[in-house]
């Protein structure tokens, strides 16, 4: 089994790759930056591809079985139905899409449309949907707990059952190699949810300092967020909105079921993660 990974550079996607490449698969990954890609990922083969240029993605997935798919939201659907349509013209038999929690209710910023594409190919699907990423605090928000031992969010005090990236990669490298997860759209969630103080509180202990969440609201966020473009101001405000909804303190028992463990708790992450803050 060779195996395809698009967007190797996120967060899931760096995990997919070393969990494939543990397990003994070949894997290769589809990435813009082929030099910075072959340093991080010694053992995959690297080629070139660009969302902005669909005709990449046919010579990427020659001769693949199975595909891994990450795009971020902002080239969403288009950059999914492309990769699908040529996955299925290369014969690739097993195809699994990182989506988002939610995606089968609402439109979910374009994963909702991209998971049907994928579903219209007739290719063996699964879909990943993630809730809010434990590493969000040990990248984005890295700076600034360490700066200032504080983090600023419009979650009010929203609870989240934050999902640590390994365990959705796990699933992933799951669905990848293993029979069973053909037709499955998995809610994928932590073990508990947590809100942004309990999640300070953690982070604090695992570095022995004090951390203190700092709540915003709707305005100020978009104003933190004005050199971005509008798509991720509404994005992030509308994900926000769900965190302070109650959206996004559900558990769901996805994670332990098809790993056979209890998902990474977010205090085994703090501890894990400490250098990023210190």
């Amino acid at each position: 089994m060779t195996i395809f990974i698009a967007n190797a550079n996120g967060k899931i996607g760096q995990e997919v790759v070393r969990g494939l490449i543990a397990k003994g698969e070949k894997v290769r990954v589809g990435v813009r930056n082929v030099a910075k890609a072959r340093s991080e990922f010694p053992g995959a083969e690297v080629v070139a591809i660009d969302a902005a240029r669909p005709e990449t993605f046919g010579p990427a997935v020659a001769g693949m079985t199975a595909v891994f798919s990450a795009f971020p939201t902002e080239l969403l659907p288009k950059a999914e139905v492309d990769l699908a349509a040529a996955a299925k013209a290369a014969g690739v038999k097993r195809y699994v899409k990182l989506s988002v929690v939610g995606a089968g209710e609402s439109d979910a910023f374009g994963h909702t449309a991209a998971e049907k594409a994928v579903e219209a190919t007739g290719l063996d699907w699964t879909h990943l949907r993630p809730t809010f990423f434990m590493q969000n605090y040990s990248t984005a928000q890295a700076a600034g707990i360490k700066a200032e031992r504080k983090f600023y969010e419009a979650a009010a005090d929203g609870k989240t059952a934050f999902i640590d990236a390994r365990d959705i990669a796990a699933v992933a490298v799951k669905a990848l190699t293993e029979a069973g997860h053909a037709g499955k759209a998995y809610t994928l969630t932590g073990g508990r949810a947590l809100d942004r103080n309990e999640a300070a509180a953690a982070i604090g202990e695992a570095i022995g300092a004090k951390v203190v969440y700092v709540p915003i609201d709707d305005a100020a966020l978009r104003q933190a967020l004005a050199a971005a473009p509008k798509f991720t101001q509404d994005l992030y405000s509308t994900l926000y909105g769900f965190v302070r909804a109650g959206y996004t303190a559900a558990v769901d028992p996805t994670v332990e079921r098809v790993l056979g463990r209890k998902p990474i708790d977010f205090a085994q992450f703090a501890r894990d993660s400490a250098s990023a803050w210190k």
